[in-house]
Protein backbone atom coordinates (compact mmCIF):
# COMPACT_ATOMS: atom_id res chain seq x y z
CA UNK A 1 0.00 0.00 0.00
CA UNK A 2 1.41 3.43 -0.69
CA UNK A 3 0.18 6.16 1.19
CA UNK A 4 0.88 9.74 -0.06
CA UNK A 5 1.66 12.92 2.18
CA UNK A 6 2.51 15.96 0.70
CA UNK A 7 4.35 15.65 -3.32
CA UNK A 8 4.53 12.97 -4.96
CA UNK A 9 8.31 12.27 -4.76
CA UNK A 10 7.59 8.34 -5.29
CA UNK A 11 5.17 7.78 -8.22
CA UNK A 12 2.88 4.03 -8.36
CA UNK A 13 4.83 3.85 -11.68
CA UNK A 14 8.06 3.74 -10.08
CA UNK A 15 7.45 0.85 -7.55
CA UNK A 16 6.08 -1.09 -10.13
CA UNK A 17 8.39 -0.75 -12.36
CA UNK A 18 11.26 -1.68 -9.36
CA UNK A 19 8.71 -5.14 -9.14
CA UNK A 20 6.61 -3.94 -6.18
CA UNK A 21 2.89 -4.63 -6.45
CA UNK A 22 0.82 -1.69 -4.87
CA UNK A 23 -2.20 -2.83 -3.83
CA UNK A 24 -3.59 0.44 -3.01
CA UNK A 25 -2.85 4.26 -3.19
CA UNK A 26 -4.00 6.30 -0.43
CA UNK A 27 -4.16 10.01 1.14
CA UNK A 28 -2.35 10.36 4.20
CA UNK A 29 -5.49 11.32 5.69
CA UNK A 30 -7.29 7.92 5.02
CA UNK A 31 -3.92 5.64 6.03
CA UNK A 32 -5.44 3.90 8.69
CA UNK A 33 -8.89 3.10 7.66
CA UNK A 34 -7.23 1.83 4.84
CA UNK A 35 -4.66 -0.29 6.17
CA UNK A 36 -7.54 -1.67 8.34
CA UNK A 37 -9.05 -2.83 5.40
CA UNK A 38 -6.63 -3.83 2.75
CA UNK A 39 -4.50 -5.32 5.63
CA UNK A 40 -1.40 -5.12 3.19
CA UNK A 41 2.12 -6.67 4.37
CA UNK A 42 3.77 -3.35 3.96
CA UNK A 43 3.09 0.30 4.14
CA UNK A 44 4.99 2.62 1.84
CA UNK A 45 4.82 6.38 2.66
CA UNK A 46 5.67 8.69 0.55
CA UNK A 47 6.20 12.26 2.43
CA UNK A 48 8.30 15.31 2.09
CA UNK A 49 8.91 15.37 5.95
CA UNK A 50 7.13 13.23 8.67
CA UNK A 51 4.54 14.81 10.37
CA UNK A 52 3.08 14.81 13.64
CA UNK A 53 -0.10 13.34 12.88
CA UNK A 54 1.76 10.94 10.09
CA UNK A 55 4.06 9.47 12.92
CA UNK A 56 0.53 8.87 15.38
CA UNK A 57 -0.43 6.96 12.62
CA UNK A 58 2.81 4.97 12.01
CA UNK A 59 2.77 4.32 15.92
CA UNK A 60 -0.79 3.20 15.85
CA UNK A 61 -0.25 0.85 12.44
CA UNK A 62 2.57 -0.96 14.86
CA UNK A 63 0.29 -1.30 17.47
CA UNK A 64 -2.58 -2.82 16.01
CA UNK A 65 -1.45 -4.53 12.62
CA UNK A 66 1.94 -4.95 12.67
CA UNK A 67 2.52 -3.60 8.88
CA UNK A 68 5.94 -3.22 8.04
CA UNK A 69 6.42 0.64 7.63
CA UNK A 70 9.26 2.04 5.16
CA UNK A 71 8.83 6.06 4.53
CA UNK A 72 10.33 7.62 1.42
CA UNK A 73 11.18 11.32 2.17
CA UNK A 74 13.05 14.44 1.34
CA UNK A 75 13.77 14.98 5.07
CA UNK A 76 17.41 13.94 5.89
CA UNK A 77 16.87 15.33 9.72
CA UNK A 78 18.48 13.46 12.46
CA UNK A 79 15.52 14.41 14.70
CA UNK A 80 12.84 13.29 11.66
CA UNK A 81 14.99 10.16 10.91
CA UNK A 82 14.46 9.29 15.23
CA UNK A 83 10.78 10.48 15.30
CA UNK A 84 10.28 7.92 12.29
CA UNK A 85 12.17 4.90 13.97
CA UNK A 86 10.57 5.83 17.05
CA UNK A 87 6.82 5.91 15.83
CA UNK A 88 7.96 1.86 14.30
CA UNK A 89 9.27 2.83 10.77
CA UNK A 90 11.42 -0.20 10.03
CA UNK A 91 13.10 1.88 6.66
CA UNK A 92 13.63 5.04 6.39
CA UNK A 93 15.01 6.50 2.59
CA UNK A 94 15.82 10.25 2.37
CA UNK A 95 16.23 11.43 -0.63
CA UNK A 96 15.77 10.15 -4.29
CA UNK A 97 16.43 6.54 -4.59
CA UNK A 98 17.20 4.39 -7.97
CA UNK A 99 14.23 2.13 -9.42
CA UNK A 100 17.21 -0.83 -9.10
CA UNK A 101 17.49 -0.14 -5.20
CA UNK A 102 13.86 0.27 -4.22
CA UNK A 103 13.40 -3.88 -3.73
CA UNK A 104 16.17 -4.70 -2.39
CA UNK A 105 15.31 -1.55 0.37
CA UNK A 106 12.12 -2.93 1.18
CA UNK A 107 13.54 -6.60 1.87
CA UNK A 108 15.44 -5.03 4.34
CA UNK A 109 12.67 -3.43 6.18
CA UNK A 110 10.79 -6.08 5.84
CA UNK A 111 13.48 -8.16 7.61
CA UNK A 112 14.18 -6.08 9.97
CA UNK A 113 10.57 -5.50 11.19
CA UNK A 114 10.98 -9.08 11.36
CA UNK A 115 13.69 -9.00 13.91
CA UNK A 116 12.02 -6.02 15.88
CA UNK A 117 8.49 -7.85 15.95
CA UNK A 118 10.48 -11.03 17.65
CA UNK A 119 13.06 -9.46 20.14
CA UNK A 120 9.55 -7.73 21.18
CA UNK A 121 7.69 -10.63 21.54
CA UNK A 122 10.69 -11.78 23.63
CA UNK A 123 10.71 -9.12 25.88
CA UNK A 124 7.07 -9.54 26.81
CA UNK A 125 7.81 -12.85 27.49
CA UNK A 126 10.67 -12.01 29.71
CA UNK A 127 8.40 -9.40 31.47
CA UNK A 128 5.64 -11.40 31.99
CA UNK A 129 7.68 -13.94 33.42
CA UNK A 130 9.65 -11.75 35.83
CA UNK A 131 6.43 -10.87 37.37
CA UNK A 132 5.01 -14.11 37.45
CA UNK A 133 8.45 -15.11 39.60
CA UNK A 134 8.08 -11.70 41.41
CA UNK A 135 4.18 -12.78 42.84
CA UNK A 136 5.85 -16.41 43.96
CA UNK A 137 8.75 -15.01 45.26
CA UNK A 138 6.30 -12.74 47.43
CA UNK A 139 3.65 -16.19 48.12
CA UNK A 140 6.86 -17.68 49.70
CA UNK A 141 8.12 -14.88 51.94
CA UNK A 142 4.30 -15.03 52.78
CA UNK A 143 4.51 -18.69 53.90
CA UNK A 144 8.10 -18.21 55.24
CA UNK A 145 6.70 -15.84 57.53
CA UNK A 146 3.03 -17.16 58.64
CA UNK A 147 4.30 -21.28 58.59
CA UNK A 148 8.06 -20.70 59.58
CA UNK A 149 9.02 -22.64 56.90
CA UNK A 150 12.58 -22.02 55.22
CA UNK A 151 12.52 -21.34 51.40
CA UNK A 152 12.59 -24.54 50.27
CA UNK A 153 9.71 -25.88 52.09
CA UNK A 154 7.38 -22.82 51.02
CA UNK A 155 8.27 -23.53 47.76
CA UNK A 156 7.24 -27.02 47.86
CA UNK A 157 4.11 -26.18 49.72
CA UNK A 158 3.40 -23.83 46.80
CA UNK A 159 4.34 -26.38 43.98
CA UNK A 160 2.05 -29.39 46.09
CA UNK A 161 -0.59 -27.35 46.00
CA UNK A 162 -0.73 -26.14 42.33
CA UNK A 163 -0.35 -29.61 41.15
CA UNK A 164 -3.30 -30.90 43.28
CA UNK A 165 -5.79 -27.80 42.25
CA UNK A 166 -4.21 -28.62 38.64
CA UNK A 167 -3.49 -24.65 38.51
CA UNK A 168 -0.44 -22.72 37.11
CA UNK A 169 2.52 -21.84 40.06
CA UNK A 170 1.77 -18.34 39.75
CA UNK A 171 -1.84 -18.53 40.22
CA UNK A 172 -2.07 -20.18 43.67
CA UNK A 173 0.81 -17.94 44.64
CA UNK A 174 -1.86 -14.94 43.63
CA UNK A 175 -4.61 -16.58 45.72
CA UNK A 176 -2.35 -16.91 48.95
CA UNK A 177 -1.02 -13.25 48.34
CA UNK A 178 -5.16 -12.28 47.82
CA UNK A 179 -5.89 -14.29 50.97
CA UNK A 180 -3.16 -12.70 53.58
CA UNK A 181 -4.48 -9.35 52.27
CA UNK A 182 -7.95 -10.22 52.63
CA UNK A 183 -6.50 -11.85 56.51
CA UNK A 184 -4.73 -8.08 56.74
CA UNK A 185 -7.96 -6.28 56.08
Amino acid sequence: MLVKDGAAALPRSRLEQAGVRVVAEVAASRCLAEVAAVRPDVVLIDCDTPSRDMLECVRVMSMQGGQTVVMFTADDSRDAIRAALGAGVAGYVAGMVENARIRSLLEVAIERHRIDVSRRAELADAQRQLAERKVVEKAKGLLMAMKGLDEAAAYKQLRERAMKQQKKLVEVAQEIISLAAWLKS
